[in-house]
């Protein structure tokens, strides 16, 4: 074990990184989010339904206590939404520092087609196979378009429950 030594002057210090998370309040309408588990898609769709007026694709990571209520979320990726811009660990940071239960992802598509392209089923796989690893139950990525929405979970996407 290394020796300890009290004033070294200021060259002998190391600092590390303390990583500290802050939460933003956003006002909402109460009955927007209901008092009890969120069990099905449509509920989330309700939720976030404005993402369809987007002018640019935005995807939100959801966090789920064990009682499937919403702890948090938090946008993960603005702009071109893809693969190769966003980073799987990086959708999950919030859902894993807040130990939460399961996480739901949510994108839009500006096209207001709500179908899966090949890169979403790309990375809908990626997530899962991630959160599986990790102890995080990834119960839905839902894709919203205009004034309709896709569940991977609805439409049986494998190993969803």
């Amino acid at each position: 074990m290394p020796e300890y030594k009290k004033e070294q002057g200021p060259d002998y210090r190391t600092y590390l990184r303390e990583v500290k998370i802050k939460f933003r309040k956003k006002r909402i309408k109460n009955e927007l989010i209901p008092d009890m588990p969120l069990t099905e898609a449509k509920q989330v769709v309700d939720i976030f339904y404005d993402m369809q007026d987007e002018s640019k694709e935005k995807m939100i990571a959801v966090s789920l206590d064990s009682n499937l209520k919403i702890i948090s979320f938090e946008i993960v990726g603005i702009g071109a939404v893809t693969t190769e811009h966003i980073k799987p660990f990086e959708v999950i940071r919030s859902s894993v520092a807040l130990n939460a239960f399961g996480v739901i992802l949510i994108h839009n598509h500006i096209s207001g087609d709500s179908k899966p392209d090949s890169a979403d089923i790309n990375f809908t796989a990626k997530m899962k196979e991630l959160t599986t690893l990790g102890g995080l139950n990834f119960l839905d990525h839902i894709i919203i378009g205009d004034g309709n929405y896709y569940s991977f979970a609805e439409e049986g996407f494998p190993n969803f429950k």
